[in-house]
């Protein structure tokens, strides 16, 4: 009786892990690709970069989805891309780009297949480990 009382509780707690999650992720791409257009050495380091911030993004979907809804990271991506557009559309606004479209766009493409990569690879390792724990401590318990 007690965990289907939790059951509303942890759902809210997912969705909304979630959707910040998505937010910060969608901040944390536009600020990738922000910085890669006004300092070129972020392009040279972009493989380093993109191995910090799937390491960085696997962390938080490892500590906050280990419940039942271990698959709810799969969401993250669904709603990261409207906040990553209307993000850019802020920014773009707010920060200024030179006439040369040519190139923001060719950034604008290398930086979200970057992110694309980022976003998949971290989700996929995310809910392999927190699904690896799981099924670890499932034998676990059966082994008692």
């Amino acid at each position: 009786m007690e965990a289907a009382a939790k059951e509303p509780m942890l759902f809210k707690r997912s969705m909304k892990s979630v959707l910040l999650l998505s937010a910060i992720y969608a901040v944390v791409s536009n600020v990738y690709l922000y910085s890669a257009y006004f300092n070129s050495s972020v392009i040279e380091w972009s493989y380093l970069i993109c191995t910090v911030m799937v390491i960085a993004f696997v962390l938080p979907i490892v500590k906050l989805f280990r419940n039942q809804h271990w698959y709810f990271p799969a969401f993250i991506f669904l709603f990261w891309i409207p906040f990553s557009v209307l993000l850019a559309f802020v920014l773009s606004q707010v920060l200024p780009v030179t006439d040369d479209y040519v190139d923001f766009g060719l950034l604008l493409v290398y930086c979200l297949i970057l992110n694309v990569a980022v976003m998949v690879l971290s989700i996929a390792l995310g809910m392999i480990i927190n699904t690896g724990w799981m099924l670890w401590h499932r034998m676990k318990q059966n082994k008692k």
